[in-house]
């Protein structure tokens, strides 16, 4: 009998007896969560078999590939009460084809399969289970589902720890590659990957995203990175705990903050520090003059996943974009995106304090204070003010003096570019009950609203991203 038919035999027993196990457990009265994750853990270990018992690829993801098979068998016909899930919950299928996609891509380099197998089998129980029995603080992903920030940081701390063991002990990277540094990464990519999953998705994008860190980082950026995922998840928990981030914030701040923290130097720690520290003081100054101002947004000013994304997302892709290249213009970008992001925020959070009527942009028309496209003298002086400051502050960390013009014109653009989408395409809403205009689809007062101008899909947040692309753009280009 070959070596791989032997492993393949054993593949079936082992994965078999994890599941006859966790099968019993939950018929006997264990809770279905424990009998869930033993089995989910017992058959994702299995990948250190695979590695070390099968010859060649092709046969070791025959046993995973037709787990795929077999799990959707039983999943449409409820055949085992341990892996019961929502029938448009598909976990264990994506689960077995991520570790069928691992194993295959990394078959070369054994530390990067279990890595990323790691991610999902440990990282991803410790989440259900200290969430589950933990979690205080909730927070809904982009994909509808409910999950808390306990549980987000469990998958952190458990990814972490599981892959640098994996990296340590197992072949795979290059010896200048920092191992901590690089399972530091991997782990806040998982945990923002999980979050973002749905109906079971995040099976499949947790390890495929956690081996793709692996696989692709390169050293030279691994530490950078590293250190970057540090600072962002230690300025996350600490402006949540100030009540500047939701829990799903917390997430936003990490995404963005690891590679600006991490590859854009201190030219880019201070911009984005800048912006996040002055627009969060400013959002809670002035709360009650602009209270009534402020219940028409649709969103507040403690920043969520959503709006972290919206504000950040373009500056921080112009940081990785810096880190693969090197070319300068990338950081002027990652600039510009940071000044429009701020102009925008400042002219928000200081226009609604105009003694004079705002102005709507497009025809210059007076509206109420708050209206989504207007603008005022205040506003635009606060606006121009906001880009300036963090202008200031790239030229103090190191940026050429010449570049000051350039990243306060493209932050005033990207702040009129929002006032322009606002006034035109920007989703705005009416309250019939109350007679006002709003951003929200079910206003303060209890009344859901009808749609008043713009287009559906384009919200506050896919605009944000519109203006500080524009921001990002002018200064490039300069």
């Amino acid at each position: 009998m070959s070596r791989d038919l032997q492993a393949l035999l054993l593949s079936y027993a082992y994965v078999g007896v994890c599941v006859l196990g966790g099968e019993v457990a939950a018929r006997r009265g264990a809770p279905r969560e424990w009998a869930r994750k033993f089995i989910h853990v017992g058959v994702g270990l299995w990948v250190f078999g695979a590695l070390a018992l099968f010859e060649h690829r092709e046969w070791a993801v025959v046993p995973s590939l037709t787990a795929a098979v077999g799990n959707w068998f039983i999943h449409r016909q409820r055949l085992l009460r341990a892996v019961e899930a929502p029938a448009d919950n598909l976990g264990t299928v994506w689960f077995a084809l991520s570790f069928s996609a691992v194993l295959w891509f990394a078959w070369d380099r054994p530390a990067v399969a279990a890595g990323g197998v790691l991610a999902m089998a440990v990282g991803d129980a410790l989440a259900s289970l200290v969430g589950r029995r933990f979690g205080r603080h909730p927070y809904a992903t982009l994909g509808g589902e409910t999950k808390s920030l306990e549980g987000s940081l469990a998958l952190l701390a458990g990814t972490f720890l599981s892959v640098l063991a994996a990296l340590t002990w197992l072949p795979g990277l290059s010896p200048d590659m920092p191992r901590v540094s690089l399972a530091l990464l991997c782990a806040v990519v998982a945990a923002v990957a999980e979050a973002l999953g749905s109906r079971g998705r995040d099976n499949l994008w947790v390890p495929l995203a956690a081996a793709a860190v692996l696989a692709w980082t390169p050293a030279a950026l691994a530490t950078g990175l590293g250190v970057g995922a540090a600072c962002a998840l230690a300025i996350g928990i600490a402006s949540w705990r100030r009540g500047s981030l939701t829990p799903s914030g917390v997430l936003g701040a990490l995404l963005i903050g690891t590679p600006v923290f991490g590859l854009a130097g201190a030219v880019g720690t201070v911009a984005l520090l800048g912006f996040f520290i002055s627009s969060s003081a400013l959002s809670k100054a002035f709360r009650a003059r602009k209270a009534g101002v402020e219940a028409e947004y649709a969103k507040t000013g403690t920043r969520d996943l959503g709006q972290a994304l919206a504000n950040g997302g373009v500056g921080a892709l112009a940081a990785v974009l810096l880190g693969v290249t090197g070319d300068a213009r990338y950081l002027l970008a990652m600039l510009g995106a940071f000044a429009a992001a701020n102009a925008d925020t400042w002219a928000t959070e200081l226009g609604v304090l105009s003694r004079s009527a705002p102005r709507l942009v497009t025809t210059w028309r007076t509206v109420a204070p708050g209206t989504s496209g207007a603008v005022s003298g205040l506003g635009m002086l606060a606006s121009t003010g906001g880009a300036a400051f963090v202008g200031v502050l790239a030229v103090l960390a190191g940026v050429s003096w010449t570049a000051l013009p350039w990243i306060v014109g493209a932050g005033v653009a990207g702040s009129l570019a929002d006032s322009a989408l606002g006034a035109t395409a920007q989703d705005v809403r009416w309250c019939e009950h109350c007679a006002r205009e709003t951003e929200r689809r079910l206003h303060h007062c209890g009344h859901p609203t009808r749609p008043l101008r713009g287009w559906s899909w384009l919200g506050n947040d896919t605009v944000n991203v519109l203006a500080t692309a524009v921001g990002a753009l002018v200064a490039f280009w300069a």
